[in-house]
């Protein structure tokens, strides 16, 4: 079966998305979210291990051992509200069969751990019930407060229910293409129930967020060679930094709370190899080094030191100039 021959997802802000396979194919492959967290072995059962709690870490959740410690520290209580809601429980089913007010009380059984908010419970309790909890980081947040006007109470749990509540309109609204496409996926030994399929479209293709992957190379700068023509030097900070900067870019070109930690590596990495076509930086190192080098270097006239020296530094070598 083909993109073709499955029906088309169209989410209620407006995004159309037509080949539903290959775009679920593409996650699977790039995004590594889903061979860290997505097949990660979690029982579906009503007792939160240390383990499980870990394994949210695979999708950002950037807890430390004691976030984690103080997580599990509540297992008691967490249990106890897991087992009010069924293993079977699912969002596709009629939303009065849906167990809100077990909902409510686990969400309100996580209150109160420190450091511990929706993004990193939700990131826990999908790998319990993973037909029923989606994962409600900032990307998804924000999709669903805009798509249905959602404002916050003050009340947290409550608060979470009513984005859960707008993520199965989101749901039922593209059922039957997500429940076609999730019999598909499962034939070629993919296992992802509709909620999480839902969960990373709206993530990846709802034009709330996009995933380094799905960057072109030009954005990126992935491709680009280190051995092209050097272009005109690089502005030094008073130019660059200090008014030339665009803010808004700087902190909306990338969420990278959201980003996997090979999407940050990759992000890195192409930011180097721009930073280094430039001529603002020589070397793959952190590029603070560097740039400080080049402005002592046109401050002074100096000679810059040869490029397997920045590579390489000894303690002789570091910091020392030929004039």
């Amino acid at each position: 079966m083909t993109s073709a021959s499955l029906l088309p997802l169209l989410l209620r802000n407006g995004t159309r998305i037509e080949n539903v396979l290959e775009t679920a194919l593409e996650f699977v492959e790039k995004d590594s979210s889903y061979r860290s967290y997505d097949l990660a072995a979690v029982e579906q059962d009503d007792v939160l291990t240390e383990a499980d709690i870990r394994v949210a870490n695979a999708m950002i959740a950037r807890m430390s051992p004691r976030v984690i410690a103080g997580f599990y520290a509540r297992a008691p209580v967490i249990d106890a509200a897991l087992a009010q809601i069924p293993m079977s429980a699912s969002l596709v089913a009629p939303a009065d069969l849906v167990p809100w007010q077990a909902l409510e009380g686990l969400i309100r059984a996580m209150q109160g751990i420190p450091e511990v908010k929706l993004a990193r419970q939700t990131k826990v309790l999908h790998k319990k019930r993973p037909a029923l909890i989606p994962i409600l980081d900032s990307v998804l947040e924000t999709y669903l407060r805009r798509v249905d006007g959602l404002r916050r109470t003050g009340d947290h749990a409550r608060d979470a229910v009513e984005l859960i509540r707008s993520y199965k309109r989101e749901l039922d609204a593209a059922l039957p293409a997500l429940q076609a496409l999730r019999g598909e996926l499962h034939r070629r030994g993919i296992d992802l129930t509709e909620c999480r399929l839902l969960d990373l479209f709206l993530w990846g293709y709802s034009g709330t967020y996009t995933p380094l992957y799905l960057k072109s190379a030009a954005d990126a700068g992935i491709g680009a060679s280190d051995e092209t023509a050097a272009p005109p030097k690089a502005p030094l900070a008073d130019k660059a930094v200090d008014a030339g900067v665009d803010r808004r870019t700087v902190s909306g070109a990338a969420n990278l709370e959201v980003l996997a930690t090979a999407e940050l590596l990759a992000l890195s990495r192409a930011s180097l190899r721009e930073l280094k076509r430039r001529g603002v930086v020589r070397s793959g190192n952190a590029p603070a080094g560097d740039y400080a080098e080049l402005l002592v270097q046109r401050a002074t006239n100096g000679e810059m030191a040869n490029e397997a020296a920045c590579e390489e530094p000894t303690q002789r070598e570091t910091g020392r100039w030929r004039h």
